[in-house]
């Protein structure tokens, strides 16, 4: 049998989707496993034992109604018996039916149920979008594990010595910034969090993070940091990661995977909703804060959450021994 598995196009996401992914192997253990994704979240996938193949796209193969078409029809050689769209857009349903896959799995929406032989209703109860992608396999939702990234040994030792080139031993990794300028975590806030700290201070971001670190290296004089914003492809930045202490992470790809990698974890969520998108692993935690703020007219009573002005290094450090032992 040969699966297809139409991948998210987030990071985030993506490492979300790893659950399912496994379940599939799991439950056909002879069965070639496809990915098909976008190429900036290939690297999730790689080296991951439930994977058969990951056939990652470029974004001119999803541009254009011809593009789309041309790259479904290119998917018959591989004559899938299921595939599966993670995503809920017109577009993945499109590449399914023009890859003639026998049978066809996706949820209903956006006008798409046509495309599909199996178009399922989207649930009605909220529940992690881990959970969500699993139900559309119709597997039961007790054997839903925690996502796995996995490093070959060839990788580790690249990480490692790296980290040596660097200059850094078994940094903290910061990852403050986010696609949303609103879950970012200010500048000032994170300077609070890490002063006087004797640890070192790794921060990851993309090429667009890049001044905005830049600025938090300077204003940080008071410990050892460094950036590495757009310095890395993702599946070096994984292993970099890998090699750190400890993470304090914004509402981000990158966030979902430090706690893939099982990487202590410690994830912030003002705006986001961390019981449909929260990073999952043995060693993660969130602390929710009230976003945007309100200043001194906040009123909000809601003791689940905390004034992220509030937050101090104390609550972190304790956060972090609430899951390991460092």
């Amino acid at each position: 049998m040969r699966i297809g598995v139409y991948s998210p196009n987030w990071i985030g996401d993506s490492v979300i989707a790893i659950p399912f992914i496994q379940t599939l192997r799991d439950h056909n253990p002879g069965a070639e496993i496809i990915i098909v994704c976008k190429d900036w979240v290939s690297g999730v996938y790689e080296n991951h034992p439930a994977v058969t193949e990951v056939l990652p796209l470029s974004r001119s193969q999803l541009t254009g109604i011809m593009n789309v078409f041309k790259t479904g029809t290119n998917l018959k050689k591989y004559d899938f018996d299921k595939f599966f769209t993670l995503t809920d857009s017109f577009r993945s349903a499109f590449v399914l039916w023009s890859s003639k896959a026998k049978r066809r799995y996706g949820y209903a929406g956006q006008m798409r149920s046509i495309f599909l032989t199996d178009s399922i209703s989207v649930p009605r109860k909220i529940m992690h979008r881990s959970e969500k992608y699993l139900g559309l396999g119709g597997f039961d939702l007790e054997v839903l594990g925690k996502p796995k990234i996995h490093l070959s040994n060839s990788e580790i030792r690249w990480a490692s010595q790296e980290m040596d080139e660097l200059g850094l031993k078994r940094p903290v990794a910061l990852f403050p910034f986010s696609v949303g300028t609103n879950r970012t975590i200010p500048n000032k806030i994170l300077k609070g969090w890490i002063k006087h700290s004797d640890a070192d201070h790794i921060v990851f971001g993309s090429t667009n993070d890049m001044d905005s670190a830049e600025k938090l290296v300077g204003l940080c004089d008071e410990v050892s940091i460094r950036s590495v914003c757009g310095n890395y492809s993702l599946r070096e930045s994984i292993a970099l990661i890998s090699a750190c202490k400890f993470t304090l992470a914004t509402d981000s790809g990158l966030g979902h995977i430090s706690a893939a990698l099982g990487i202590p974890t410690i994830s912030f969520f003002g705006v986001g909703k961390d019981t449909e998108t929260g990073p999952k692993g043995e060693r993660s935690t969130i602390l929710k804060y009230c976003s945007p703020c309100m200043g001194d007219s906040c009123k909000d009573q809601n003791k689940k959450r905390m004034c992220i002005k509030e937050i101090s290094r104390s609550d972190i450090e304790y956060a972090v021994n609430s899951i390991t032992n460092l």
